[in-house]
């Protein structure tokens, strides 16, 4: 469906709607909902100086979505949103260092 815009051109109606043009109809599957959930755990675990939160997450999410998933996750997903002292405290971490 379309609806009549003032200068006589059309636009389909999810875009009327205040819907971006990037917006997607479509559910997500479940596999990307539990992908983005533990992004958001882990992010928050590292935030909260949370160690212990932060490996029990990961152990999950590998067992749930497979260890190249979560590798991917790592890298593809949690990488670029890291501050430098967030980075740092990861490496500490994996190290057995409380930073």
């Amino acid at each position: 469906m379309t609806v009549s815009l003032q200068s006589g051109e059309e636009e389909p109606e999810a875009f009327s709607a205040g819907n971006a043009f990037s917006s997607c109809t479509r559910p997500m599957t479940l596999d990307t909902q539990m992908t983005i959930a533990l992004l958001q755990e882990l992010l928050l675990a590292l935030r909260d100086n949370d160690s212990n939160a932060f490996k029990a997450w990961l152990s999950l999410g590998i067992e749930r979505l497979g260890e190249p998933a979560a590798i991917e996750l790592m890298c593809d997903g949690l990488d670029p949103i890291l501050t430098t002292e967030e980075a740092d405290r990861l490496v500490g971490w994996h190290l057995g260092v409380s930073l």
